[in-house]
């Protein structure tokens, strides 16, 4: 079932349900009031404009139904009683939704679960500053007054992996331990920008340090850890360009990008989108390539790669492809293009009638 982008109430008591409605009247119009069904027998009120949906069976087994369909619950019901309706449903602070608990008296707005990923600390702030409460924030890192790497990493649209490996990291930095950040130059200014305290260095003349300490490394490259307590936070800045023949399947597209980016040990994780000529657009091949990468597919009329080509003297040629597509190159010029002019990192290879190039978006940071 897709999860619908808005928040939703439960109620339990009566009190509670009062603080559902005053709380939902502040919260975006829509917003859905749950309570159960013995409620409604003692003619619930409903406050105007905001409907009450009364449930019946038990407060699991409903939790159950709505639990993945909200990208945020607010529980009006004590602390104990939400974990034992929730807990067979949890699966991962990945997937789950933000879970605020409140009084019925909404004197404590609690997060739950989901913290910092799911967003259930700020709506926690959210839900008490409406209800003139107090947010209860229990996070290692929000109540030392550490930064949440995991969500730096998504503010700066990077992936991490491994990442469980992210848990001891946030550990050792809970726990007092230096974290080594090491990070490619282009995008050292914005770490720094962003974790002022963790001293990032640049990852020029890398050699596989070794040790027991925790860190992240920030790059595209395929860099050994240094040590069972390191991530990789992805950035996005690479994109590839692609030329292939009409009627090429996705799978050989696919097979050749990965034998490109092996030999440029480049991560995939790392890629922005794909790019090629305008006529190539609609190429059923390529087009589910990148819809099967999740990537966006960018084109550029021919004479927009001529104008790159005739700037770039460094870029190839090929003759064999202007007598067929009347372009001397495709793949590299369109990297460079799709990269805001940017730096061509892995010149044209050549794979089951595909070519590659990869380059770098200029300036990313």
């Amino acid at each position: 079932m897709a999860r619908e982008k808005r928040l939703a109430i439960v109620a339990l008591t009566r009190p509670g349900l009062q603080t559902a409605l005053r709380l939902a009247g502040s919260l975006p119009e829509g917003t859905p009031v749950f309570a159960p069904a013995s409620l409604a027998a003692g003619g619930a009120e409903t406050d105007g404009e905001i409907r009450v949906d009364f449930y019946s069976g038990g407060l699991p087994d409903f939790l159950g139904e709505i639990f993945h369909r909200y990208r945020g619950l607010i529980l009006i019901m004590a602390a104990g009683i939400a974990v034992r309706a929730l807990r067979t449903h949890m699966v991962s602070k990945l997937t789950d939704p933000a879970v605020v608990v409140v009084d019925a008296a909404g004197k404590y707005a609690i997060s739950l679960l989901s913290g910092h990923l799911g967003g259930a600390n700020e709506l926690a702030r959210r839900v008490a500053a409406i209800l003139g409460g107090e947010a209860v924030i229990t996070t290692a890192s929000e109540s030392r007054g550490l930064p949440a790497l995991d969500l730096v990493a998504r503010r700066l649209e990077m992936t991490i992996w491994p990442r469980d490996n992210m848990t001891m990291v946030m550990a050792a930095l809970v726990n007092g331990e230096a974290i080594d950040l090491l990070v490619e130059p282009p995008l050292l200014a914005r770490l720094q920008g962003e974790l002022p305290d963790l001293g990032a260095r640049p990852l020029e003349g890398y050699s596989g340090v070794r040790g027991e300490g925790a860190g992240i490394m920030v790059t595209w490259r395929r860099l050994p850890l240094p040590g069972p307590r390191w991530v990789y936070w992805r950035p996005r800045v690479i994109v590839a360009g692609v030329g292939c023949r009409r009627g090429v399947p996705a799978g050989t597209i696919l097979y050749a990008l990965g034998v490109a980016l092996k030999r440029a040990g480049i991560s995939r994780q790392s890629l922005r989108s794909l790019a090629s000529v305008d006529f190539k657009a609609r190429e059923p091949g390529l087009e589910l390539a990148a819809r099967q990468l999740g990537l966006e597919l960018r084109t550029f009329p021919p004479d927009e790669l001529a104008a790159c080509l005739e700037r770039h003297p460094e870029l190839s040629r090929s003759q064999t492809v202007a007598a067929r597509v009347g372009l001397t190159g495709v793949c590299e010029p369109a990297a460079v293009l799709a990269g805001g002019d940017g730096e061509l990192l892995w010149p044209k290879i050549k794979c089951r009638g595909v070519t590659i190039a990869l380059a770098r978006v200029q300036g990313a940071k």
